[in-house]
């Protein structure tokens, strides 16, 4: 009871005294940012202008000001985001901090939001940790993570761990090896002319990586390296001139193909862009998010046209209609939806629950007519791309199909699966063209456990 009654005396002084002599280090403050926080507020997103990658930062604040006012934590906007008491809460999409941990933060405030002492070391000047080499002790087959047909049709590339491989479509006989990769190689496309191949992928949380091979003589011609985390989509542009890719890091980058410099930046996802595609004419990008939405920019300005919102969750797979006057987009709902797009709007036109599990790719044939589908529950569908009534469903398949890529004479189709082995069908009578072809088969190196996976099961 005298303790009591003496706090109550003390006032405010002892209070903040006491705060003061418990507050936390910065150190701490720092651990939880870069954890927590700069998936959205980093130099490479800059979502609502916050960059939390030093204190100098985190103090300087966003669009919205300030967002720690020292020694007032009940005026500092980012404790009262982490409260909920701003909305919306943060971090933004995730489980609300720890109790524990939002009282540090206020803590920190309350006790004059003090930066980090001289010569301590933080999260952001620690070394990043190698990665040792382990070579595998036994044999594993890669997955096939990408496909795609060269605009002669003559030539299929094929994606895999730390390569890529071209191979006659007709026979599945090897052509060449692309090699040098740093993981697994998530994305193929090549250029207009086909004289040029780009293969995208990188490592997990690391970085993502493209390389510009070409075709002809398997000669590396450059390597762009701009992302935060591993790339899962690539498209070039009609002309040839531009190269979108889309990553983990919420990231959409369009590239100069053919010149140099920085990549310009297409940022509104706040969670991992899984697909983009450009429009036939060239002048709108497309692409789909982990946040469930898709969005349309336009490519000279950059400018985001609008957002659709209607998937339930992540968009896995994107597609222009041929006509360049709907787009298609599918993923871990299931549901496959067709809008009728302008540059103004995009206007719900049809939709049907396609299959069982998450939908993996979508793909128009060239004449517009049909749109085939692969998903995780070991399927390929064709509909008809009008009206998304089914017409036909192609043989069982022997794992995941994470790949599917139309010869530009509508005449073939090309699917990649988990399990290493690639098909290709006759897109009249849907026989294979060949048997299963182990592209990258035992023995090689072990792939890595693949993080489309875990996306499309999340």
């Amino acid at each position: 009871m005298l303790a009591a009654l003496f706090l109550l005396s003390a006032g405010p002084r002892f209070a903040q005294a006491q705060a003061t002599a418990s507050a936390p280090e910065y150190t701490r403050i720092e651990s939880v940012v870069h954890s927590q926080c700069l998936a959205c507020h980093s130099s490479g997103s800059k979502l609502g202008g916050l960059v939390m990658e030093t204190y100098e930062g985190v103090m300087k604040g966003g669009t919205n000001g300030p967002s720690v006012v020292a020694g007032k934590s009940g005026e500092s906007r980012l404790y009262l985001m982490l409260e909920g008491k701003v909305q919306p809460r943060m971090p933004f999409g995730g489980d609300p901090l720890p109790a524990q941990t939002i009282a540090l933060f206020k803590a920190w405030i309350d006790a004059g939001a003090k930066g980090p002492s001289v010569g301590a070391t933080t999260p952001s000047t620690l070394a990043v940790p190698a990665i040792p080499d382990i070579k595998p002790k036994g044999t594993a087959v890669s997955p096939v993570s990408a496909v795609a047909f060269s605009p002669d049709g003559k030539v299929l590339a094929v994606g895999g761990y730390k390569e890529a491989r071209l191979v006659d479509p007709a026979t599945g006989k090897s052509i060449s090896t692309l090699s040098g990769h740093a993981d697994l190689v998530r994305a193929l496309a090549f250029s207009p002319d086909g004289r040029l191949l780009a293969a995208a992928g990188g490592e997990p949380a690391r970085g993502g990586e493209i390389k510009i091979w070409e075709t002809a003589t398997g000669k590396l011609i450059r390597t762009l390296n701009g992302h935060k985390d591993c790339i899962y989509s690539i498209a070039i542009s009609p002309d040839g001139k531009w190269l979108a890719s889309s990553s983990y890091d919420k990231m959409i980058l369009v590239w100069d193909l053919e010149g140099s410099g920085e990549p310009r930046k297409f940022k509104d996802h706040i969670d991992a862009v899984y697909a983009v595609a450009f429009s036939p004419d060239g002048k709108w990008l497309a692409s789909g998010a982990a946040d469930r939405t898709i969005k349309i920019w336009e490519v000279a300005t950059g400018q985001r046209l609008y957002t659709l919102g209607e998937p339930l969750d992540g968009v896995t797979a994107v597609a222009f209609h041929p006509s360049g006057k709907q787009i298609a987009a599918a993923g871990m709902d299931k549901i496959i939806r067709l809008w009728n797009v302008t540059e103004k709007a995009g206007a719900l036109v049809q939709s049907t629950y396609a299959h069982e599990d998450s939908v993996l790719k979508l793909v128009f044939t060239p004449d517009g007519k049909r749109l085939v589908s692969s998903s995780s529950d070991q399927t390929i569908r064709i509909w008809n791309a009008e009206t998304l009534s089914p017409l036909n469903t192609l043989e069982r398949q022997s794992d995941w199909v994470e790949a599917l890529s139309i010869s530009p004479d509508g005449r073939r189709l090309a699917a990649g699966r988990y399990d290493g082995s690639l098909g290709v069908y006759d897109m009249e009578t849907l026989r294979t063209v060949f048997e299963p072809l182990m592209v990258f088969g035992a023995p090689g190196p072990a792939a890595p456990q693949d993080t489309t996976r875990e996306a499309a099961s999340r």
